[in-house]
């Protein structure tokens, strides 16, 4: 996408540097661990959205680079947070940093991260700005909170996963596109229809994520398939099947004290078969739609093309 898009490339490698200059310690251990999460890559999709969105208005540099990359180290904060909950092996086909570093380390750089992300941003930004970021990442908390809370409950309505991801993720996409048009002096109307594009494309990223752990390829996202299932993380596909006629077959696996692989198999295997798949697919679907719809107030440019492939690309996602 970079490629395809001169006008960002630049920015996208000054945001790399930025994270690799701007996110030192003293710490040799979690200087270690916060380096492999930057050099991990991943797909920068967030400050990508700021910088698209910054440049329809008054560009400054100085400013967006540093907001853009302060979102993407409280993306990277809350991937380590999720990697110790869940207690992942793996991220983004590499040792994840609590697997690598232990959970202790895991912690303190996920806290660190948080913490180094709003320093490099509290005496360049508005405190409008500042305070969007600070309630954003306070839902963002708790709605992880929430998924902690609510593991292994099948009493779950596909509307209560949509509030949890409303939080969990989406706000943060949310964010990202409301900092950079409220940092270029975009007008209010537009302002609020690119909040919107951000949240809408958030859901539908979130419930992308949400199936592979039904479809995806195990080597590409980088852990086996089912890890949702089996850490009593129950999302859409499987929240719909069990408002379908498997529903007593799911729930008769579920609720044995341990699953094994072949539980969990048998899982995968009658989410799909009830269509809960194919439900997923259709409602991220409808969200890409209603994110690219709020763009129609922008003049067709190369940030409104960037824009709706990134809306488009949450669909095909493989990790």
């Amino acid at each position: 996408m970079f490629d395809k898009y001169a006008f960002v490339k630049d920015d996208m490698k000054k945001i790399d540097d930025f994270l690799l200059s701007n996110i030192k310690t003293s710490s040799p251990t979690i200087k270690k661990a916060v380096e492999d999460l930057v050099l991990s890559g991943g797909k920068r999709v967030r400050p990508l959205l700021v910088i698209a969105i910054a440049r329809l208005g008054e560009y400054n540099e100085d400013k967006i680079i540093p907001i853009a990359a302060s979102i993407e180290i409280m993306h990277m904060a809350t991937l380590v947070h999720d990697d110790i909950i869940d207690d992942s092996k793996m991220r983004r086909g590499r040792e994840s940093v609590q697997s690598k570093y232990g959970k202790e380390t895991a912690v303190f750089t996920g806290d660190f991260l948080f913490s180094q992300a709003f320093n490099v941003i509290a005496d360049i930004i508005s405190k409008e700005n500042l305070k969007l970021i600070a309630r954003g990442v306070k839902a963002i908390c708790e709605g992880e909170i929430e998924q902690f809370d609510n593991r292994y409950n099948l009493d779950i309505s596909v509307l209560r996963y949509l509030k949890r991801i409303y939080r969990k993720t989406a706000l943060l996409f949310a964010i990202s596109c409301e900092s950079g048009a409220t940092q270029a002096g975009l007008s209010k109307e537009l302002t609020r229809a690119m909040r919107r594009f951000g949240l809408n494309v958030g859901m539908a990223f979130q419930i992308a994520d949400d199936i592979l752990d039904y479809e995806g390829v195990e080597k590409i996202v980088g852990k086996p398939l089912g890890s949702d299932v089996l850490n009593g993380i129950y999302t859409l596909p499987l929240i719909y099947a069990l408002s379908t006629s498997h529903k007593k077959a799911i729930e008769d696996i579920l609720l044995k004290n341990k699953l094994s692989k072949k539980d969990v198999n048998r899982i995968v295997k009658e989410v799909k078969l009830s269509g809960g798949i194919d439900f997923a697919k259709d409602l991220a679907l409808k969200y890409v739609k209603k994110a690219i719809k709020f763009l129609d107030i922008i003049p067709d440019c190369e940030q409104k093309d960037l824009m709706i492939d990134i809306a488009n690309d949450a669909l095909k996602r493989n990790y």
